[in-house]
């Protein structure tokens, strides 16, 4: 026996979901109401729990694909008793055929297994010279070969093949309806154990997305819908779970007024640099992020657009020909550019660096799987605790579990923002949201192309919500259609 519980918003409603999904049999366990929110207004659903049979169920699903599609419509719309009549009717014609079946087999193993060859015995008149006895027609005797003084009875009572089969069929039907009520009283008495306890079963089946998070079925839609754009099931639940509790349950019916509200709740919650104007900026992160890239580009922006006087550095000293590319860079940009190789170069080259606007230094890409790559790029860091930023370079193609482990490799590099890039390459972008809530960095910028500089911007809530929900694309193709 199963367990299953539904939640619709009429009694009738719930009857039907319990009826098309667990069939006719199915043994309604408790109904109750339940009221979500406060006040007179609070919305009200019925809460119903069911146990089903799965034998049950699977007669059901096959006399339906035995069904033309028009008959199973007709079938889901019927009363529950009606179902079952219909489905006994079935399973008694298929019964009958093949019992006509097993009727004439049995006939042709039961003369082959009593076959009886008489044989000469002295003192013994009554051996019968029939070769065979047909045990469905009549009663016939057997020789006692005890002797001939013996009590016992000469004749024994053939019992038809049929009302055998038909006493085993009834054993079977009653052994397996026994286990099956010993299989519900077992999950009875732990479903009363559990909810003194206020612990619900893990098998309990809830019947909308979301529900097993705190998730009103009326906002099960927003749910998906979230979780399609790639935010992780346990944020997009959080989500919902606070506009339940601020918004007027009345108004949790509209859909454009709740979507306004979670656009709101995402804007408010995403934390970005304002500011960022430090003399150096680190640039970190693991290979093939674009961090090199990041920050040419800012670099470039710095220079052609905020008219500030730029130094760029590097402190691979890991990859063959890192600073190569950075030195092509600085040459077009006519930025001075510096190469450190040890910790005493900084010694040297920091006091040629007060009438510079921004340090940009690039790191060595590494994974920071060991101590020893930690502490390398600690000593290659300058010797500066004051006007200082660290950028973490992520990719936005990256998944959410790669994303959190990174981060949390290098906070003990003491990051300070992320950037984020590839956006142009990315499909979802949940991901930007998830990691600002999991691991409470703020956003300093976006890559999100090839270009230098045009394709680096400043990160903005509204950014990361456009980029979530779509707003721009979703615009455009209503002007499109227009």
């Amino acid at each position: 026996m199963n367990v299953k519980k539904f939640e619709a918003r009429t009694m009738k409603e719930a009857l039907d979901m319990v009826k098309t999904q667990l069939g006719p049999d199915a043994v309604i366990l408790s109904a109750k109401e339940i009221t979500k929110g406060f006040g007179l207004g609070g919305l009200k659903s019925i809460e119903i729990t069911a146990a089903y049979s799965e034998n049950i169920l699977k007669q059901k699903q096959y006399v339906q694909s035995r069904m033309p599609e028009n008959d199973k419509n007709r079938f889901d719309q019927m009363s529950a008793k009606s179902q079952k009549e219909t489905m006994r009717k079935s399973f008694e014609q298929k019964t009958l055929s093949r019992k006509a079946i097993e009727q004439t087999l049995a006939r042709t193993q039961t003369a082959t297994q009593y076959a009886y060859v008489p044989q000469k015995t002295t003192g013994y008149s009554g051996a019968s010279e029939k070769r065979y006895i047909d045990i469905e027609n009549e009663v016939s005797t057997r020789p006692n070969f005890a002797g001939a003084n013996s009590s016992a009875k000469n004749t024994v009572d053939a019992q038809p093949l049929t009302q055998q089969a038909q006493k085993s069929w009834n054993t079977m039907e009653v052994q397996s309806l026994k286990s099956e009520i010993d299989q519900l009283k077992e999950i009875m008495g732990q479903f009363k154990q559990n909810m003194s306890q206020n612990n619900m079963p893990q098998n309990f089946v809830h019947s909308h997305p979301g529900a097993e998070q705190g998730v009103h079925f009326n906002l099960n839609a927003f749910y998906t819908k979230l979780v399609n754009k790639g935010l992780l099931p346990e944020v997009a639940a959080d989500i919902l779970v606070q506009a339940q509790t601020q918004i007027d349950p009345v108004k949790l019916n509209h859909e454009q007024y709740v979507e306004t509200w979670i656009g709101k709740y995402i804007l408010n919650s995403v934390p970005v640099v304002s500011g960022g104007f430090e003399q150096f900026h680190l640039f970190m992160g693991p290979s093939g992020t674009g961090k090199t890239t990041s920050m040419v580009k800012l670099a470039s922006q710095l220079v052609l657009q905020n008219k500030k006087r730029v130094a760029l550095i590097s402190t691979d000293t890991v990859k063959v020909g890192a600073d190569q590319q950075m030195k092509i860079f600085s040459e077009i940009l006519n930025l001075p550019f510096i190469s450190i190789r040890t910790p005493s170069d900084w010694n040297k080259i920091i006091p040629h660096l007060a009438q510079v606007d921004h340090v940009l230094v690039d790191f060595a890409s590494l994974s920071l799987r060991s101590m020893d790559e930690i502490n390398y790029i600690k000593k290659m860091m300058p010797p500066i605790y004051d006007s200082i930023r660290t950028h973490l370079v992520l990719s936005a193609k990256s998944k959410d579990k790669d994303l959190l482990e990174t981060i949390q490799k290098y906070e003990a590099l003491n990051i300070t923002d992320l950037i984020m890039t590839s956006l142009d390459e990315a499909t979802q972008f949940g991901s930007i949201y998830n990691i600002v809530r999991k691991q409470t960095k703020p956003l300093f910028g976006f890559g999100i192309g090839p270009k230098v500089p045009e394709d680096f911007e400043r990160a903005t809530a509204e950014r990361v919500l456009d980029l979530i929900l779509e707003l721009t694309r979703a615009s455009k193709q209503q002007d499109q259609s227009l």
